[in-house]
Order: structure tokens, then sequence, then C-alpha cells
């Protein structure tokens, strides 16, 4: 048998480990050890199987006193000795029915206590929700939506990143949408055309119609059920995209997720490789009143097209906070929002950008 009458160790991995082989255990019933140390009777209640010994709840001794770890005010376990004496003389005595009970215990905790099960209950734990499986396969279509305008320094490494992303050949369509650039972007997205013909529509148009006029033409042509906008000058997570969609696949009632972003101040940085030095957006998680202070889903938001259907367009009257108000206004009339609590974006500070320009 294993024999452990101390004031109550947490978890007790001796106990567990001892308990996983089958050894009778000689202890209280208190502290951590409870999560494995019992075992469902007939009737669904968890009751210890082991050799019990009775004990008194007292505050800890001054001498055990540490700063930060034992506090003063904190309280142990004190095996009562005389119940000590006579667990350690059944155990002898009952050996067979402790032995039996040992060994139902083993059993139980192979079943219940395996590696999946005890990283799953401790990664829920860390963070915070129930976690949701999901396959990869089972993921909708995704259409990004992204609008080109004098982009000649960033469209090479953008459409690069982009189509770097583990679900994009299967999983995403890029739509590009050629606001009338006066520069030559379209050399460099043939290329990509080219070597992704099934996954990128491209539209050249010949006035501009503003950036939220772009989108709501981007939304209009999109053939996926996730929607998401991409700035030429933003970088993503090589894993950006998977993410935001597992996420929102995983929540029926979500329909749009966000993402903090780091910000950098140097032009085409890769997310893996960047500058900002922690220099980041963390976001507040979603309510009504925090959208009102900012607009947390920035450059990282993926949401249901569905959403469209519900809460009309994009304003196009709005030069660069459309995007803010049209989640204010899905928000305002019950749409629910999810935050990622991940950095999942890079985002370029960029001097001469609609909303970062000074002017």
């Amino acid at each position: 048998a294993l024999i452990n009458i101390g004031h109550g160790e947490g978890y007790g991995l001796p106990l567990f480990e001892a308990a996983y082989h089958g050894l009778p255990l000689i202890t209280t019933s208190w502290s951590g050890q409870m999560d494995f140390i019992c075992k469902p009777n007939k009737k669904g209640k968890q009751v210890p199987r082991i050799v019990k010994v009775d004990y008194d709840v007292n505050e800890v001794q001054k001498s055990a006193v540490w700063n930060g770890v034992i506090q003063a005010d904190s309280k142990w376990a004190f095996a009562r000795e005389n119940s000590y004496k006579r667990a350690l003389t059944e155990c002898l005595e009952k050996e067979t029915h402790y032995r039996n009970e040992a060994e139902g215990l083993k059993n139980y905790i192979r079943e219940n206590f395996t590696d999946e099960i005890m990283y799953h209950q401790f990664s829920e734990l860390v963070y915070g929700e129930e976690l949701v499986v999901v396959d990869v396969q089972d993921l909708p279509k995704i259409s990004i939506i992204t609008s080109v305008y004098d982009g000649d320094d960033f469209i090479r490494p953008f459409l690069e990143d982009i189509t770097s992303q583990t679900i994009f050949k299967d999983k995403c369509e890029l739509i590009l949408i050629n606001a009338n650039s006066p520069g030559n972007e379209e050399e460099v997205i043939q290329e990509y055309l080219d070597k992704y013909p099934n996954n990128i529509v491209y539209k050249h148009l010949e006035e501009d119609p503003g950036i939220y006029g772009v989108w709501n033409m981007g939304v209009e042509m999109a053939t996926g059920e996730y929607l998401t906008n991409a700035n030429l000058d933003d970088r993503k997570a090589i894993n950006s995209l998977e993410r935001h969609a597992v996420e929102l696949f995983a929540n029926d009632d979500v329909d749009l997720v966000y993402a903090d972003s780091f910000i950098t101040n140097t032009p085409n940085e890769k997310y893996e490789n960047n500058t900002s030095k922690g220099q980041r957006y963390n976001f507040d998680s979603f309510s009504f009143e925090s959208l009102l202070r900012g607009n947390m889903p920035h450059n990282n938001p993926m949401w249901k097209k569905d959403y469209h259907n519900k809460y009309g367009l994009f304003d196009t009257e709005y030069r660069s906070a459309g995007d803010w108000e049209m989640w204010l206004r899905g928000a305002s009339q019950g749409a629910k929002f999810k935050k990622i609590n991940q950095v999942l974006g890079l985002y370029y500070m960029n001097p001469t950008g609609i909303s970062t320009n000074p002017d």
C-alpha cells in the first residue's frame, strides 16, 4: 500500500501513480486527491476507495508559513493518530477487500484519466470555455475581399502571404477588386491568377467607388459562407484564416470573430519575423459597450455572409469607419461577436493609409 497522511498535497502525483498501478491507499479524503481517489457507487455517488484516515482541518503551523505559497490564514488536514493506527491494522486484516477496491479504482482511473481526457480538461480550464474539436475539412468556403489601389509596393508580398495560409488552396477564394488603381499591380496579379486559377477572382473597375463600395461589391461576388477582408499592407499569421474559421464554425450563435494584431512601422514584414517588439492591439472581449469604445474587429474580422442579409451592406458614405459602423449596426440589433485570444495579424501603421494618414 501507499501511506500518505500529509497535510494535503494538492493533486498528489505519488498517490495518483500508486492508484494507477492498483496499490491500496492509506490516506485522508481531503484536498486535491479527491479528484481521483473516488469511484462512483451503484447510485452514482462518488465514494473514496481508500483505507480511510480521519482528520481535523486546522490552520497551518506558524513555522510552516511561506509567504506567497503557504498563507498564514490557510488550513491543512491533520490526521488523527488513533485513526491512522487503526487504518494500518485494518489494511492488513482486510487485505483482500482493499486490494479489490484498489483494483476497481485502478480500472476506473485508467478509463477516465487518460492523457487525452486530462489534456482536454486542462485546456478548457486554461482557455476558460468548452473546447470543440473541428475537422478542417468540415469548414465552409471563405471569401477574402481585397481592394487593390496604389498597391505596387505591397501586391507581391501580400499575395505571397495570403496564398501561404494553411487553408487557402482547399477552402478560400480571394476576390481582388481593382478600384481603377494608378499602379501596375495587374502584372503581379496575373502571375497568381495563373498559379491559383481556382482560388483567385479578379475584377477591374473603371471608377473608384471607395473602399466600402468595393467591399459591398466583394460581398455580392462572394461564393463563400464566411467573409473576411484583407488589406494589401497587412499580414497574417500562417494559420490566421483557419483559426478564425474554426472559431466561427464551432460557435453557431456567433456572427463574427476577431483577434489581436501586432503593430509594425516597417512595410512588408512577415508576421513570423516582425519588428513590432510586442507593440500590439490588445482588444477587449466583446460587448456592445466595448464596441462603442473602439473597433475591435479592426483588420482581423471574419463574419458569416448571412450577416448582411440581416443588417445590410457597408455604408459607402463613410471614408474610413464604415466597417466600424457596420459592426455597430449589427451589434445594436443583437449580432454576437467573439474574440479569439490570440495575436493572429500584423498591422502596418501605414503613413499614407486611409485610416492612418494624419491628413
